[in-house]
């Protein structure tokens, strides 16, 4: 006997954070399956209320069963495609959006299956279709038009007796091939079973078609040709081509300009580069967007990566004030006292000057417990600032210290 079998088991592409869809179904239809079991066990008509028959079907039963299995095999068959696929398509759909294409590409895929049916095999047009295959079928022409740049992992078993072969193992196909290949079964197993059988092969071809020609009208396969860019320079970063990967993320944010991670990952790279002046120019816009939708703490987190990439890094005057004095109420006063120190460097002819060098002295001398910086904060901000309203506050603090250390 001559045995090839696999089974997909991973893509390599970014998945959703937390798929919350994607475990509600793969939840939901494990639960309805167990409740479901005492219905079938017992030929419930409640159980065949649910299910799809082309020749007495209602409305609403070529949707209700999708969510309805025959056995635990039929079942995990189904989750497993759900595990391996769903998280990537509900990052790229979102959560209702993964739903509501699950819905309609079971939905029509069942209807494809009944036309099927009662062209070629009218006499098994009063039997009963249940499963998710439709709807997952779907999910894969929507994950191949979308995601066609990627790669699907494989499980696979070969067994070759007569050439004493029995293996098993992984390996990453393209996306194309992976389906390809499951349509190419499809097809064979449809024609093989004149139609009729076990398995509702015309749900699953009618799934993947529906998949397709939604995948299209959404322009998801415009938008999968964006993101092969970006994956494309995430490669060339990994490999040392900074050259290319800069270009590239260059070319996907003409088309993706709000991607704030990606602008990021090109700022750093131009700072590898030496490119700093244009790197500082992207980290500023980044604050600034982060600023505006009121997230001080990114705004930081940027801030900090910046200073620390280029000690000549520095924001607006008001920009600069807000993000010292935010990283003091957070209690980062290390970084406070460095933004407070930069403000006065770049803008010691401006209002607030004074205040920041007051302000770097107390938390270096209190807080970050760095007492010569912090001593020559303070004799800075006596001596060029003479007529500060803290003058008199920063002299009792010095002579609390020990006096002047200009002698």
């Amino acid at each position: 006997m001559y045995f090839f079998y696999y089974y997909p088991v991973g893509v390599d592409v970014p998945s959703a954070r937390r798929p919350v869809m994607t475990w509600a179904l793969l939840l939901g239809l494990t639960v309805i399956f167990v409740l479901s079991v005492p219905l079938r066990s017992t030929n419930d008509v409640s159980w065949w209320a649910w299910t799809y028959r082309p020749a007495t079907a209602g409305l609403l039963t070529p949707l209700t069963a999708c969510f309805l299995h025959a056995g635990w095999m039929h079942l995990l068959g189904n989750l497993i495609y759900l595990w391996v696929f769903g998280p990537a398509l509900e990052r790229a759909l979102g959560s209702v959006g993964l739903f509501g294409l699950f819905c309609t590409c079971g939905y029509l895929g069942n209807l494809m299956q009944g036309a099927l049916v009662m062209r070629w095999a009218p006499a098994a047009a009063h039997g009963g279709v249940v499963g998710a295959s439709g709807a997952l079928s779907g999910l894969l022409g929507l994950f191949l038009l979308r995601y066609y740049f990627a790669r699907i992992k494989l499980a696979w078993w070969a067994f070759l007796p007569l050439q004493g072969i029995n293996r098993t193992g992984t390996t990453y196909v393209p996306a194309a091939v992976g389906v390809l290949l499951w349509v190419g079964l499809q097809i064979a197993l449809a024609l093989g079973s004149g139609g009729g059988g076990g398995t509702a092969y015309g749900a699953h071809l009618g799934g993947l078609l529906t998949g397709l020609l939604l995948a299209i009208s959404l322009g998801l396969s415009r938008k999968g040709r964006v993101e092969h860019v970006l994956a494309q320079a995430r490669h060339a970063r990994e490999v040392g081509n900074l050259h290319d990967a800069v270009g590239l993320l260059q070319r996907y944010l003409r088309d993706v300009p709000d991607d704030e991670e990606s602008q990021l990952d090109l700022a750093r790279l131009l700072c590898i580069q030496g490119d700093r002046g244009e790197a500082q120019r992207m980290f500023r816009d980044l604050v600034a967007q982060r600023m505006r939708r009121s997230d001080m703490a990114g705004a930081c987190e940027v801030f900090i990566e910046a200073r620390r990439a280029n000690a000549a890094f520095i924001l607006s005057p008001r920009r600069q004030r807000r993000v010292a004095f935010w990283l003091e109420k957070s209690t980062q006063f290390a970084w406070a006292a460095t933004a407070y120190l930069d403000y006065a460097r770049f803008y010691g002819g401006r209002e607030g000057a004074d205040h920041a060098m007051a302000r770097a002295a107390t938390l270096l001398l209190t807080r970050v417990g760095n007492r010569d910086e912090g001593l020559a904060a303070l004799e800075r901000a006596i001596d060029e600032h003479p007529r500060s309203p803290w003058r008199h506050m920063l002299e009792q603090e010095r002579a609390r210290l020990g006096g002047s250390l200009s002698g």
